[in-house]
């Protein structure tokens, strides 16, 4: 549930569906396929790519603000399945679509998330 607006807040009901994850070298390959620029992770980390459906409606027919799904305020992260520490977030051009854009209530929109994971940590968790 996220609450949106300045002045009178709406609330609206989301629904994150983790359609397919990929990790490591064929992480890698895709990531490369996207961004011939895209860089090896770092030493003893590893690539997982999440593709994701975001789903967003009002609890009102009166909830019409479309949600703007990419950067600020609200991010995806990845944490250690161990502790819950938030890892650093990566920059790489991901395969398309990438997951951002303008969603109006009762839509819908699909995209790909890239984050760096420790390869020795066989749990990792994604938030929003």
């Amino acid at each position: 549930m996220i609450e949106l607006g300045s002045v009178y807040s709406n609330i609206y009901d989301i629904t994150i569906t983790v359609i397919e994850t990929v990790r490591g070298k064929e992480a890698m390959e895709r990531l490369k396929a996207a961004g011939p620029g895209n860089k090896m992770p770092a030493e003893g980390f590893e690539y997982v790519l999440a593709h994701i459906k975001f789903e967003h409606k009002g609890r009102a027919i009166s909830d019409k603000l479309p949600f703007d799904l990419g950067d600020a305020p609200l991010q995806w992260v990845a944490l250690a399945g161990s502790d819950l520490t938030e890892y650093d977030r990566v920059s790489l051009s991901v395969p398309k679509p990438a997951l951002a854009g303008m969603v109006k209530p009762g839509q819908s929109v699909e995209g790909w998330v890239v984050f760096a994971v420790n390869q020795k940590d066989t749990k990792p968790v994604m938030v929003f």
